[in-house]
């Protein structure tokens, strides 16, 4: 069982009991305010982990879940097989501890550990917190846009009101470009094109939905046209002092190495 101290007060592991997935249930209540219907069940972590799939939880000294992620074993359409993770959730007052960087850390050593090259997950492509994690910090790549992708039929109060349009990071963990971004190397040249996001999407979407709604269309119609014109993107920059944030796309003509 992997282990890791994240200074004196609470630590990474896997999660392996009925007692950890219960917290994993209610985490979800807590930090998505999902209702039953749409909680990830306690019998889905039993049976993930029982199919090759993973969960692992930050815990404090008490024993109390910070945080979880839930990986799932996936297949592509050359029948190779990756990681899906599925979710990862920090509970709120804990979200600058860095938390999420280790949860991912776990899944990447887990990944390495059994032989799987890639990690995929989702995010929504306003969040501009969320972009910076894991393209600038992790080092993912994103090639896929899928619009309304969980549709609106959401209980989460964070759903309500806009489409689930979400993005598709590929986290290739054995690359040169994965071990740089970890030991902080993220040089990118001049991009080709960019997509500009607000820096706090959320603050905006509870001043003005409406404006939340055209920024999404708009994002939503340059990710299309410059993911068909071949671009690919694999740099971000966060605002400052107000400013937006930005997505930096460049032509897509190596996949291959990404993986190398």
């Amino acid at each position: 069982m992997t282990r890791e101290r994240l200074g004196e007060s609470f630590l990474i592991r896997e999660c392996t009991t009925f007692e950890d997935f219960e917290q994993c249930m209610d985490m979800q209540r807590r930090v998505w305010q999902f209702s039953d219907l749409d909680i990830t069940p306690f019998r889905s972590f039993i049976v993930t982990r029982k199919s090759g799939g993973f969960t692992y939880g930050a815990f404090d000294e008490s024993g109390r879940m910070l945080g979880f992620s839930l990986a799932l074993p996936a297949i592509d359409n050359w029948l190779e097989p990756y990681y899906y993770s599925q979710m990862l959730a920090v509970v709120p007052g804990y979200r600058d501890a860095g938390i999420g960087v280790k949860l991912k850390l776990a899944q990447r050593e887990h990944a390495l550990r059994t032989g799987i090259d890639l990690i995929t997950w989702t995010f929504d492509p306003l969040q501009s917190r969320n972009a910076y994690l894991n393209i600038v910090k992790l080092g993912c790549v994103i090639r896929h846009y899928l619009v309304n992708y969980y549709g609106q039929v959401s209980s989460s109060v964070l759903h309500r009101g806009m489409d689930t349009d979400r993005l598709f990071p590929q986290w290739w963990v054995k690359s040169e470009r994965v071990t740089d971004a970890l030991a902080g190397r993220r040089e990118t040249g001049k991009p080709l094109a960019v997509v500009e996001i607000p820096r706090d999407i959320d603050e905006l979407k509870a001043r003005d939905i409406e404006a939340a709604r055209e920024w999404q269309f708009r994002v939503r119609r340059s990710f299309e046209q410059y993911f068909s014109d071949g671009l690919y993107v694999s740099g971000f920059e966060a605002g400052l002092e107000g400013g937006n944030s930005r997505y930096l796309f460049y032509r897509d003509e190596h996949q291959e190495e990404e993986q190398s």
